[in-house]
């Protein structure tokens, strides 16, 4: 008998939409096997659906966790992370238990930040079981785990969404900011410009408390928000200092 994530895999080489030029842009950002299909024909197929959608969502999320943990093919992880974008009412404490430990799997930047959206939802939701995990990956010597740590904390910052202190927020930065992983880096300065949004003056004195230590992608992305002003000032602060 053949495995939901061999069928899933099949459904996908066979469907149309292979884009050779992207196939080669994409497998420079993972290890993983690529076909080359683009974002929105991997979304259409997620919206037709599959036969097991007729299950209980404890079983469609047991498919979902089987093909997560076993397919080598990076379209196909994109899959559950489409499905439960677009029933993220559903997310619970289960779906937590179950999700927290996709994150092992991750090892390029786009499942990392889509898993991390869908972390962020469950952090919103459930602050308390969801931060201690944050907390643990955060002090991990994984990069993928530090970046996730801190991207789940706000993701887009939203006046329809619930954002964490800022005290938590910058607590949870500080640790990473003197990392050597690119990606670590961007995670830094993407987190510090969404709490600017929500809070510029706690925000804005962090990076500049940090200035000299900020690597150029962190300070790049963590002032894209500040006023002139600030940008000015934050800048001849760190020539002097750097």
């Amino acid at each position: 008998m053949k495995s939901n994530t061999t069928d899933i895999e099949s459904i996908l080489k066979k469907s149309t939409g292979h884009d050779p030029e992207y196939k080669e842009f994409r497998e420079k950002t993972t290890r993983m096997s690529v076909l080359g299909l683009r974002l929105p024909v991997m979304q259409k197929i997620v919206h037709d659906g599959f036969t097991f959608y007729d299950q209980t969502e404890k079983n469609i999320l047991k498919v979902w966790d089987e093909v997560w943990n076993t397919s080598r093919l990076h379209e196909v992880l994109y899959l559950p992370l489409f499905y439960y974008r677009n029933h993220k009412n559903i997310l619970g404490k289960y779906e937590w238990s179950i999700m927290k430990h996709w994150i092992e799997r991750i090892e390029n930047w786009e499942h990392a930040d889509a898993l991390s959206y869908l972390y962020s939802i469950l952090f919103e939701k459930f602050p308390k079981t969801v931060l201690p995990t944050f907390k643990q990956w955060n002090k991990s010597k994984n990069p993928w785990k530090q970046r996730v740590s801190i991207v789940s904390l706000i993701y887009y910052a939203s006046p329809k969404r619930t954002a964490p202190p800022v005290d938590l927020v910058l607590k949870m930065v500080e640790p990473l900011i003197k990392s050597k992983d690119r990606y670590v880096n961007k995670a830094v300065g993407w987190t510090l410009r969404e709490s600017y949004k929500l809070y510029p003056v706690e925000t804005f004195l962090f990076i500049k408390k940090h200035i000299s230590e900020l690597s150029a992608d962190s300070f790049s992305y963590s002032t894209e928000k500040v006023t002139k002003a600030q940008k000015v000032e934050l800048k001849k602060l760190r020539s002097r200092q750097i």
